[in-house]
């Protein structure tokens, strides 16, 4: 409390900039975390930094909403990437005819299918095994040290970055996909080759099978594509916080 008292002026911008940067962070900031957690995290931080960080107390309204764009546009960096890989899963799922089936997804907090739900803790995984969780407290800090926030610069970092989300869930679906549309174009010559036998319940499982293996072998593509979107990620967030 002497600390909130010594730094009042400056608490509130700084925990909103934590706090808004937190809501998006994989796990952490996701609904299944109990919610005295986030608060838990995102207030230690926040203490942490009040010594250090510089902000805008001439103007209090000011200090605030630049201390939410800010914490957004940090923020926005990784959903970018898991709405990527989420779309990725889905298309996959779709293509596989596992689109009928749905598990609820505690990241997202919506209904999603079950290779939705297996990317998305992967992604997650990767997430914090590549320290990105580290780079986004660095940027925050990172944030306190600019004089003038550059909201053009700003945005046109985020949007940049928003470029990559459908090339990065093609990328993680391609395998799939290639492996799926040969089985297609196969099982369509073989209908046509023997018109009496019922297909549709051979390739059926069949779709699934070879979607399922290729998934597997092909998760170390996937981690190297992840690794490359996390550079991007790291670059935007460098960026616009230097």
């Amino acid at each position: 409390m002497t600390l909130i008292n010594t730094y009042a002026d400056r608490f509130i911008p700084v925990f909103i900039r934590v706090a808004t940067m937190f809501v998006f962070i994989p796990f952490i900031g996701a609904r299944m975390t109990p919610m005295f957690v986030r608060i838990g995290l995102v207030l230690a931080l926040t203490l942490l930094l009040l010594p250090v960080a510089e902000v805008r107390t001439d103007n209090q309204v000011q200090a605030v909403f630049e201390a939410a764009f800010v914490g957004t546009a940090l923020g926005l960096c990784a959903r970018l990437i898991l709405g990527a890989i989420e779309m990725a899963a889905q298309w996959i799922s779709v293509e596989m005819g596992m689109g009928v089936a749905a598990v609820f997804n505690p990241q997202f907090g919506e209904v999603l299918g079950p290779l939705s739900l297996f990317y998305s803790f992967f992604a997650m995984g990767l997430f914090f095994i590549f320290d990105m969780h580290h780079l986004f407290i660095e940027g925050v800090v990172r944030s306190f040290a600019i004089t003038t926030i550059q909201y053009h610069g700003i945005f046109d970092a985020v949007m940049k970055l928003n470029g990559f989300l459908f090339p990065l869930a093609f990328k993680i679906a391609a395998p799939v996909f290639l492996v799926q549309v040969l089985v297609n174009i196969g099982m369509g010559f073989l209908a046509k080759a023997m018109p009496q036998a019922n297909i549709f319940f051979v390739s059926f499982p069949l779709l699934i099978f070879l979607g399922l293996s290729s998934i597997a072998l092909s998760l170390s593509l996937t981690v190297y594509v992840l690794a490359k979107a996390f550079d991007h990620v790291r670059d935007a967030i460098m960026a616009f916080t230097r």
